[in-house]
């Protein structure tokens, strides 16, 4: 298969969030704050501003100084008119840059990234609000979206098959790591800290290596935002795997689409359809 392009998988996800605010009716305001001059964040600021625009939405990209990006946080949590905050990082490219995501109520939160979104998803609660069941749980974009294309592609039969991640950020690839364990997949996460094994959404220590973890892998999933990331080669991998890269710095050696059975080089297009279907659902849960 060739590689796979995540516009084509979306347009689906951006047309079906496109009827639902026709639908709706209603104006949904969405701000987005961008603090930093960081070229992959204000590209991904401006296509998100733009699919979200023709889809109906009101989206307002709001360029901040990094200092001031706390208070003008809590001014759109306070905002009855705002809906749902975007936040564009790397801002500080520290702790700080968490302590900003977390700032941001879970009634507003798009991506849902703060520790009470990501906090259900290591839970496996389904439910966005204690006691009602009708109101359901966002997960984070980029994982979800990353599902939606194992999906999309037709390969989303997890039992006992083989996965490894590198990333386990709280926000993309613990995530991922939960979801795909849940459903059945034996998964290898790696960090600079070292591997660990998700089982049934829960980690453990295991005693394993990136050599031995892609030589069994059936899906790879990367994204390491640094050029200094060892690549991944073709001779390291399955020439059945699924290869997807999800960072803004490629993660894989060229050889790689060529070897493998499905490369996914990106999943950005997906990330913001399904941030659109958050913006949806924070909408018909909190503020309608």
């Amino acid at each position: 298969m060739p590689e796979v392009n995540p516009s084509n998988i979306s347009t689906r996800y951006v047309e079906e969030s496109k009827a639902a605010v026709r639908a709706l009716g209603e104006n949904i305001h969405i701000v987005g704050f961008i603090a930093s001059d960081d070229k992959p964040s204000v590209a991904y600021a401006n296509a998100t501003r733009r699919t979200f625009e023709k889809a109906g939405f009101n989206y307002e990209l709001r360029r901040v100084q990094r200092l001031a990006l706390e208070d003008e946080i809590h001014r759109a949590n306070d905002d009855p008119q705002v809906h749902g905050i975007f936040i564009y990082f790397p801002i500080f490219n520290n702790q700080e840059d968490n302590y900003l995501r977390n700032l941001v109520h879970y009634t507003k939160d798009i991506e849902a990234g703060s520790s009470y979104w990501t906090r259900k998803m290591s839970a496996n609660d389904r439910r966005a609000v204690q006691g009602s069941d009708d109101r359901k749980a966002l997960v984070p974009c980029t994982p979800l979206a990353i599902v939606k294309i194992i999906d999309d592609i037709g390969e989303y039969h997890l039992e006992g098959r083989k996965v490894a991640i590198f990333n386990r950020s709280e926000v993309i690839g613990r995530p991922l790591a939960v979801m795909l364990s849940n459903d059945g997949a034996e998964v290898i996460s790696f960090d600079i800290n070292g591997p660990l094994e998700f089982v049934d959404g829960r980690p453990q220590e295991i005693d394993t290596d990136r050599t031995a973890a892609l030589a069994d892998a059936d899906i790879v999933v990367t994204g390491v935002p640094s050029a200094a990331f060892p690549r991944i080669t073709a001779a390291e991998l399955k020439s059945d795997a699924i290869c997807i890269n999800f960072s803004s710095i490629p993660n894989y050696e060229t050889d790689v689409a060529d070897h493998v059975r499905i490369f996914v080089p990106r999943v950005g297009p997906m990330t913001v359809a399904m941030c659109m279907r958050n913006t949806i659902r924070l909408f018909e849960n909190f503020h309608r």
